[in-house]
């Protein structure tokens, strides 16, 4: 049996551009509209701009469907921190990759040979990499490159699987066997589009950053905690475009939450404040403070 030996990567690589982040925060109607009826959707990538007004690029999203999708379910924020791990290991030149590893990018959990998947998170990232593998997409960025690049005769259209690659069974990696492997085509479209087509729009960190100790790493806390360091990493790149304040209700409403119970919302905003604890002890920032309209919490205010 063939062994490969891999060197997962310690870092997590995010593209950052209005579409990767609108594809991940579908409505359920705009995801219907696109899968049922092949709706054409489309993304505001500059609003108002003073020569050429509203920058739209129009696109296409395909699942090759089986009774293990669920139509009315868009992909989310779990998926986005997935793909993440996926492009993170390619980002490195790993050809390929396996949930114990991905599991361990989007954990923070990097290097711990012990730190293995459960049988429902495992299951998690089964059926997530399916649905990123079978989810297609087709976009046009010809309007975008014109206007923006400057690149007047170049015609960019990409019809790619977000995550090209293949699952291959019985592989055996750093002297481990696997049941399951992913083996990658080629670097996903949207790494892609935020990397070559717009000038390297792209978020990194280590992601020992998500590593929070004595936290349960459940699909709901994966998610929570990727879109929150994901805005946090925005702030910090970005100081005069954006103000390090992150709401409560912007990471429930981007993780699908704002409709949750009151419980939920609580245990929601918990794991968010012990991940800025976790920011805080590693020096990732200075301070941070809770901020209440009223008796509620509002937001998280913070000094990098």
């Amino acid at each position: 049996m063939q062994n490969i030996q891999l060197y997962p990567s310690k870092k997590l690589y995010i593209p950052d551009d209005a579409f990767s982040k609108k594809l991940f925060n579908l409505t359920e109607k705009n995801y219907r509209e696109a899968i049922e009826e092949q709706k054409i959707l489309e993304v505001t990538e500059k609003k108002n701009h003073k020569k050429f007004g509203d920058i739209i690029t129009p696109y296409r999203i395909r699942v090759n469907d089986n009774n293990d999708f669920t139509l009315s379910e868009p992909l989310d924020q779990f998926h986005f921190a997935l793909l993440c791990g996926y492009i993170s290991e390619y980002y490195v030149g790993n050809p390929i990759s396996t949930p114990a590893i991905v599991h361990r990018a989007i954990t923070g959990k990097v290097g711990r040979g012990d730190a293995e998947p459960s049988k429902d998170q495992l299951t998690d990232i089964l059926s997530g990499t399916d649905k990123l593998m079978r989810t297609q997409l087709g976009i046009n960025m010809t309007d975008y490159c014109q206007k923006l690049n400057g690149e007047k005769s170049k015609t960019i259209k990409i019809v790619s699987a977000i995550l090209p690659c293949k699952r291959v069974t019985e592989i055996t990696i750093n002297g481990k066997e696997n049941k399951d492997t992913i083996y990658f085509d080629r670097e996903s479209p949207l790494w892609e589009i935020a990397t070559k087509i717009k000038n390297n729009q792209v978020l990194s960190c280590d992601a020992s950053l998500l590593n929070v100790r004595n936290m349960n790493n459940s699909r709901m806390n994966i998610a929570l905690k990727f879109c929150t360091l994901r805005r946090t990493l925005e702030s910090i790149a970005h100081p005069k475009q954006m103000v390090p304040i992150i709401t409560f209700n912007y990471v429930l409403e981007t993780c699908r939450l704002a409709n949750a119970s009151r419980d939920k919302k609580c245990d929601a905003r918990n794991i968010i404040v012990k991940l800025f604890e976790h920011f805080q002890a590693e020096n990732f920032i200075k301070t941070f403070q809770v901020n209440k309209k009223g008796a509620s919490p509002y937001s998280i205010s913070f000094t990098f």
